[in-house]
């Protein structure tokens, strides 16, 4: 009696399993999905990256990309939500009231909770690029632009300035505004930077994080704007 050939589970049956080498850790085929997405759309534009093109950015074929996303905007979309679940405008009430005892840079950015996930700094900074360009032509990346990312960060950072001020650590007319506007500035310029290809190698740049670059930012924030010097900025 003849013997049966074993056929391979189909692509889409069977959740692929890489390393990834950026980050080290073991992706499933819709993590490599989305990341072979803000790869290719920070780099080429949504408009212009097609589906066989992220398939082979992922080393899956057409059938199994529709397995797990019926269209690219569906990609997009998936993309735009995560961001803005996880990437989150929240501050810390505790280490805010630490700011009495102990006003440093690293305070205030403890405050913000500005982290992202442990090994995804890349893929959501790729996603924010992707969000400078698309903010022109999708209303969901315009509101989550203006409403998360500048908006909502900077309501938090207003919050941050005015209890220094109340607790005399910074002089009283400092302005909340302007120090939330660098900050949304700073965050929008590293990404653009980015989305240009520009970033760390770019001559004149300094090389560090955006983390990095708001630490100095509030270290200028706590030198020049102390309590007891009376300048504003």
């Amino acid at each position: 009696m003849p013997k049966k050939s074993i056929q391979a589970a189909p692509d889409v049956g069977q959740p692929e399993k890489v390393v990834n080498i950026m980050s080290y850790e073991i992706l499933t085929t819709k993590q490599r999905i989305l990341n072979s997405a803000v790869h290719l759309f920070a780099a080429k534009g949504f408009t212009e990256t097609t589906i066989r093109e992220l398939a082979a950015e992922a080393g899956i074929n057409t059938a199994s990309m529709y397995y797990h996303f019926p269209s690219k905007t569906s990609i997009l979309e998936y993309i735009l939500n995560d961001y803005a679940e996880n990437i989150a405008n929240t501050l810390h009430h505790d280490k805010l009231l630490e700011l009495k005892e102990n006003p440093t840079a690293d305070n205030i950015l403890a405050c913000l909770m500005l982290d992202f996930p442990e090994g995804k700094e890349e893929y959501y900074l790729k996603a924010l690029s992707v969000m400078l360009q698309e903010q022109y032509r999708n209303a969901t990346v315009r509101k989550i632009l203006s409403e998360h990312t500048i908006l909502g960060g900077e309501r938090i950072i207003k919050i941050i300035v005015n209890t220094l001020i109340d607790f005399d650590v910074l002089a009283k007319d400092t302005d909340p505004d302007f120090w939330s506007k660098a900050h949304s500035s700073f965050i929008y310029a590293f990404a653009s930077r980015n989305s240009l290809g520009i970033g760390d190698n770019a001559p004149g740049f300094s090389g560090m994080g955006l983390v990095e670059i708001l630490r100095s930012m509030y270290d200028m924030l706590l030198n020049t704007c102390a309590a007891d010097k009376n300048n504003p900025l």
